[in-house]
Order: C-alpha cells, then structure tokens, then sequence
C-alpha cells in the first residue's frame, strides 16, 4: 500500500471517528440531557402546583382555626345572638378572606349558623346536607366523638367536588381560647377554587393550569393527590381530583412551557463535515511520518476514551497546523459539553429563587450524613427553620417583595453558619432546613437563637400583634452518634421529629428556639 492510500486510508477512518463520536455525544449525552432537563422541568411544575393548592388550603386551615379556638364563639354556639353575628362574623370579612361559605354546628351536627357566598349558591343545601346528614367516616369533616372526648383542638381538610367546582374546607372544633377544654361544636370553612383563585395562584407559582368538571367514566387520569412522576414528554398533563363519596370529579390540566426537544441543525452538520473534508484534502499533501504519527496518536486518544468512559482533552502543540486545529476544536466542544452538563447538574440542586441548595440538594446530602451516622456512629443536628406569619407579609407587601423576604433570610441563614460545617437549603415556601456535623446541642443551641436574632436585626417590617419585624421558629434536633438501633431510623424521621420541635416553637409565641435530643 502507498503511503498516499494509507494517508487517505488513515484521514477517512479519522473522519468517519469523529462524526461517530460527535453522533455519539449529541445522541446519547446531548439529546438525553436535555430530556431529562425538560422532563424534570415539568415535573418541577406539577410539584409546585401541587404545593401552591396545598399552600393555599393551609391558609384556610389557619383561619378557620383561629375563629373556632375562641372563648367567644364557645358563648355564641350555647347561646347563639344576632349581635356577635354582627359584630365578629360579617359576611364582608369573609369575603375579603376569600372564604365561600362558613357553617357553625354543634356537638350533635346541628347547623347553628351559616355564611354563603353567591359562588356557592347552588351548593348551598348540598353542603348543609353534607355536614349534617353526610357520612363523616367517609367524607371525615365533623370531629368523631373520640376527638370531641378528647377535649382538645383537632382540625380536618381536604376537598370536595360539589356541582363541577373544586372546594377547599377546613374544619376545627370549637373549644376556649386555650385551645383545652369543652368541646361545644366544630366550624367548617369553604373557599370555592374560582377562576380568580386559580388566576392568584398561577402567578404565585408561574405555572399554567385550569380546572375543568368532568366524569370518571370519560377520563382515565391519575389521581392529582397521589405520588405523579412525570415519564414522557408533553405539552400537558391531566390529574383528576374526586370525592370519595360520589363520582363527581374535576379534571386538572397542567400546561408547560418547554414542550419538545431540540431539533439538529443539518447546516451545522454539513459546515463540520465539509471543514473535515478540506482538512482530509489538504492533509493528503503531507507524506512524512510528521504526519501520520500525530494522525496515529490522535487516534489512540480517542480510542483510550472510547475504552475508559473518559472524555479526556487531546494533545496541543502539533507540528501540522490543521492536525493542531482539530485537537483545539475538540478541547472546545468538550469544554463546552462539561460546562453545559455542570450547569444542568446545578440547576438541580439550586434553589432558582434564594441561589441556596434546593430540597433535592438537601436529601442529596442528607444521603451521606445518614451513612456516616449509621456506619460510623457520627451524631448531626437538623434545624427546621419557618419564617412567622409569612402570609400576613405577603398579604400585606405583596409576593414580590415576599420573594425578596426569602432571598434576605437565605442569605442570612448562609451567612451564620458560613464558620460552620454545614449546608443550608430551601426546605419549601417559607421553610428553611439546615444540616450541622455538630451534635452537641450546647453548640447547637446559641447557634439557632444567634440565626433568630440575626433575622430580626434584618428589619424587614411585618408588625402582626406586638411585633414590628419579620421573624423566625426555629425547631431543632441533635441526633448522638451512638443512637441504638440507628439503621431503623431514616432522614425523614430526623426531619419529623425536627418539624416537632418547629411546631412547639411556633406554639410557644413564634421567633423562639425548640430543642430536642434524638428519642428513640
């Protein structure tokens, strides 16, 4: 064989190489990539409409739980007046809450009082009947004798499907202000999913959806409330929400914004294969071992990558410049796909909103710090962190500045523990969560009362009572290294227990510090 038909030989087998691996990347990391980025992206937008609808029916959870749990409304129920109806429940107070309907009943389901909006009209008698004459067990709205027995606040939500509209309720039994004692009855709140409600919570959230009446026996979606991983690309996505009592159902569709992937662009692909041409030409011109054994090198480096899974770069400096400008060119495009992947990788992580690690990032996490405590017995510490009365802020400033709310305490949560090892990540809404290596709470402890008096120094103004400044619970538990049995226990129990002592420090007047040792 002549060295020119080697040469040529030698240049096409490089050339076909190159597109096979330039195929190779755009089709099995490229294309694959950007799936799974527009997958995880619509899957981003079903969990935030998920937690917006939550979001919004734990707001009226709140408020129905602040009128029931109230020494007046006890006196009101044994002895009902049109005076207290005037001066503490007017339908306008409702409205301006954005409550639909209101219904007072007594420990033996006897309506006692009742609130309608005319967006629940119709409804009316369906929801009377369905408080005093419905199956409790099944619909779980009423408290049972056992919790009424208990002499002690409960709560019920959920939603009901009631003449093709979605409603959120709220049930709470009605006991003093102490939230113990004698249980004279319970009030339930209604707030009809409107169009202005979902209009409120699609630019809360930035995503697309409607809710639309429907039958069960025309549709075969998934239940919205259950676990959805989204698999497969598409413009929307349907869910049904339903009673449990009936087959009324409504069909809740979820519209994304990115919808398909990429298409290849054939003038790119004709432009790289005609450089490689020209470069094959004028190469044939070179007849000397200076350019077969660079040719000969370059080809085993792509074969060592191919063999090892590695994209490793290619050697510079080349005697032939065309041999040179392809081992640039290669370096490029790789450093190019390194960058995009490490973006596509933080993007995962990253809490969009705050810059800080997002709930995927923390879990990611949490995965070594559970090892080590169940391998190696090393202890941690998990605070829950919620920003106080975070509706009223937003009700009162506005989401915008809410956003700017949440991206200062971040900011401030990052800043005390930066002496720390530690990470810090959005835990969801206006909930924090930071993981400390440290486990000795009396380290533990100054830490998360210096983070209470650091936000409150922000002074960002949210006055909700005696304050004037936003604040935060913090709940917080450290876990020892040498729990017994610690392989039985998982983050989310860590996580649970830490939500606990969140809850006892909101209960305890808000802006304050729970502390727990892990209990078995």
């Amino acid at each position: 064989m002549t060295l020119k038909r080697f040469s040529l030989f030698l240049l096409s087998s490089l050339f076909v190489a190159i597109c096979f691996l330039l195929a190779s990347i755009y089709y099995f990391f490229y294309l694959p990539g950007i799936k799974a980025e527009i997958l995880d992206q619509q899957q981003q937008e079903f969990n935030l409409l998920h937690s917006a609808l939550s979001l919004s029916k734990n707001s009226l959870t709140t408020l129905c739980y602040d009128y029931a749990v109230w020494d007046e409304l006890v006196e009101f129920v044994k002895k009902p007046t049109d005076e207290f109806v005037q001066s503490n429940m007017p339908d306008n107070a409702f409205e301006a809450a954005n409550i639909d309907a209101v219904l007072l009943t007594d420990i033996n389901n006897q309506l006692v009082w009742g609130f309608q909006h005319e967006s629940l009209l119709n409804s009316r008698q369906s929801l009377v009947n369905l408080i005093t004459q419905g199956d409790t067990a099944l619909v779980k709205i009423l408290p049972t004798s056992a919790e009424i027995a208990l002499h002690k606040v409960s709560s019920r939500s959920g939603y009901l499907v009631l003449d093709g509209q979605l409603i959120y309720f709220s049930n709470t039994t009605i006991l003093p202000s102490a939230a113990v004692g004698e249980i004279v009855g319970s009030l339930t709140m209604f707030r009809l999913l409107d169009s202005d409600l979902i209009k409120d919570i699609s630019q809360l959230s930035l995503i697309d959806f409607s809710i639309q009446p429907t039958t069960k026996t025309t549709n075969t979606s998934d239940d919205f409330f259950s676990f959805q991983q989204i698999e497969t690309i598409s413009p929307s996505h349907t869910w049904l929400i339903g009673n449990k009592f009936d087959d009324e159902v409504v069909l809740v569709t979820l519209n994304h914004k990115k919808v398909s992937l990429p298409r290849l662009d054939w003038l790119s692909v004709m432009l790289l294969m005609i450089a490689a041409v020209l470069i094959i030409s004028l190469s044939l011109m070179m007849l000397s071992k200076w350019l077969i054994s660079p040719l000969i090198q370059f080809n085993q480096n792509i074969n060592d990558s191919s063999n090892d899974g590695l994209m490793s770069k290619m050697r510079s400096n080349h005697l032939i410049d065309e041999i040179d400008s392809i081992s640039n060119s290669f370096n490029q495009l790789l450093q190019k796909f390194n960058a995009q992947q490490n973006y596509l990788e933080t993007l995962t992580v990253q809490d969009a909103l705050t810059g800080i690690t997002n709930r995927r990032g923390l879990e990611a996490f949490a995965k070594d710090i559970v090892l080590g405590w169940h391998k190696e017995q090393k202890g941690f510490s998990a605070m829950m962190i919620d920003v106080d009365h975070f509706k009223a802020f937003n009700d009162q400033y506005g989401h915008l500045e809410g956003d700017n709310a949440l991206v200062a305490v971040a900011k401030s949560l990052a800043e005390q523990v930066s002496t720390y090892e530690a990470i810090v990540s959005r835990y969801g809404g206006e909930e924090f969560c930071i993981i400390f290596s440290e486990c000795d709470p009396n380290i533990i402890r100054p830490i998360a009362e210096k983070i209470c008096r650091a936000i409150e120094q922000l002074h960002m103004p949210n006055k909700i009572g005696n304050r004037q400044w936003v604040t935060v619970s913090i709940g917080v538990l450290v876990v020892n290294g040498e729990v017994s049995n610690a392989t039985q226990y998982s983050f989310s129990d860590v996580l649970q227990q830490a939500d606990e002592q969140l809850y006892l420090a909101k209960q305890a007047g808000r802006n304050t510090v729970k502390l727990q040792c892990f209990t078995q």
